[in-house]
């Protein structure tokens, strides 16, 4: 079992190609989403210092915090670890699952015949880069370097990228393609809000002029 965990770890890292496909074989879904969320707790556990540095500085400025009593902001910051983990606990499965069921139903449009269970299952491991962040996050709060941004941009590169190599293996896609498939629900969403703002300009602008053309000119601004 520790070994099995040991090469899916090593190859997916280091030998992304064997370690999709073996991933796409021999696991599932739910195999995908225990990763998942292993990944998320570690890494917020780790990082949850700094988390709460930023919280401070950002809700609480010391022209804030001068109106609340110390002890309430102590002990806000005593839960956010609790609070972290109840939200990875009970969101993350869900947020998995609709990543998961987007880019399946994207793929099956695509032409693609991967399977849920597979796509899952490697969109679950592919998570795993993430991990350094969490080694940042320690390396932060025991020394005075703070390695966090540019460890959180090189984990989701590296992320993203297993993610559309994982999705290529399942599916069979081309690397273009697989890449499309990937970031189509994104694109789809940042078009509707697109057209809605351009509708919005079309049509609710005109509306609004009008409206304000039917006041009396002794109310114009």
């Amino acid at each position: 079992m520790l070994k099995e965990w040991l090469d899916d770890f090593y190859d997916i890292l280091f030998n992304y190609r064997k370690g999709l496909l073996r991933i796409a074989q021999n696991r599932n879904i739910w195999s995908g989403m225990v990763i998942y969320l292993l990944v998320n707790l570690v890494v917020s556990i780790a990082t949850v210092n700094s988390s709460s540095v930023v919280i401070k500085d950002s809700f609480f400025p010391p022209e804030i915090s001068a109106y609340f009593p110390q002890e309430a902001v102590t002990g806000v910051l005593h839960l956010l670890p609790l609070a972290t983990i109840l939200v990875q606990l009970v969101f993350g499965p869900l947020y998995f699952l609709l990543v998961v069921s987007l880019v399946h139903l994207v793929s099956e449009l695509f032409g693609g015949q991967g399977g849920v269970s597979k796509l899952g299952a490697v969109l679950g491991y592919s998570h795993y880069p993430y991990l350094i962040v969490a080694l940042g996050g320690l390396f932060t709060r025991f020394t005075a370097f703070n390695v966090m941004s540019i460890l959180a941009l090189a984990a989701l590169l590296w992320s993203l990228f297993l993610k559309i190599a994982g999705l290529k293996i399942v599916s069979d896609f081309s690397w273009g393609r697989a890449t499309l498939v990937y970031f189509m629900p994104l694109i789809a969403v940042a078009a509707a809000i697109l057209l809605f703002l351009l509708l919005s300009i079309v049509f609710l602008l005109p509306l609004l002029m009008q409206f304000m053309e039917s006041f009396p000119p002794s109310l114009a601004f």
